[in-house]
């Protein structure tokens, strides 16, 4: 299996240099980390994972990240989440961005949960329900999160902690290259600065294949709401 340094040498045979010294490698790794943790903000590249938390009627916010109410690594989003209830039955929690949340008036009904709003602040994120719980529920999560860093140039891809997919590393390796011709003062070829930017791009291509279509929002211009019966 490939490791971090085989990513490093070879971006840096991209801009001339044959041999990193020690401080460039250094440099190198921090940049790669720094790399791959910006495209998982922009949804280049994340590995989803499924995680529970016990939700009750002690209140509608719960605390996520290292220390919280839901200990693990600080998600980047939540994709999907459904409540398991005491008899077994599953119900759908929706999504919601900031700005329907901020519109719902009344925050503290006492009843099952049917959306969720996420925050992302650090170094907690909140998971938001639209309602306080009535009841005990098991929420079901699937979170989106920023590959782990390597801690090494030694670490292995393709293992559980750093599953990089094996058709990311082209991409990985030209864009790397960029940034270590800046870091190192380098001349960058175009090639390279091509390959970088089109290799990036298929990537950002696939995962849009994947994503489902936004639904169609008509928003009213005026005051009063249309009348179906007047048609007015």
């Amino acid at each position: 299996m490939a490791t971090a340094n085989d990513l490093i040498s070879a971006a840096s045979l991209k801009i001339g240099v044959g041999s990193p010294t020690t401080a460039q490698n250094a440099t190198a790794l921090a940049s790669l980390n720094n790399m791959i943790t910006f495209w998982g903000t922009e949804n280049l590249n994340y590995v989803v994972t499924s995680e529970t938390l016990s939700i009750g009627t002690g209140g509608a916010e719960y605390t996520v990240g290292s220390g919280g109410d839901l200990n693990t690594v600080r998600p980047l989003g939540i994709e999907k989440c459904f409540l398991r209830d005491s008899n077994d039955y599953d119900w759908p929690v929706g999504v919601m961005s900031s700005d329907r949340y901020n519109r719902l008036s009344y925050k503290a009904h006492s009843m099952r949960p049917t959306q969720l709003y996420y925050l992302p602040e650090f170094p907690l994120a909140k998971i938001i329900f639209n309602s306080v719980p009535e009841a005990t529920y098991t929420a079901y999560f699937e979170f989106r999160k920023a590959f782990t860093a390597f801690a090494s140039t030694t670490t292995t891809i393709g293992t559980t902690a750093n599953p990089y997919p094996v058709e990311d590393l082209e991409a990985i390796v030209y864009n790397l290259a960029v940034s270590l011709g800046e870091d190192w003062d380098r001349k960058v070829p175009l090639t390279v600065i091509a390959r970088a930017r089109e290799t990036k791009d298929a990537i950002d291509a696939r995962n849009a294949a994947n994503k489902p279509v936004a639904k169609a929002k008509f928003d009213f211009d005026g005051g009063a709401p249309y009348n179906i019966t007047t048609d007015t």
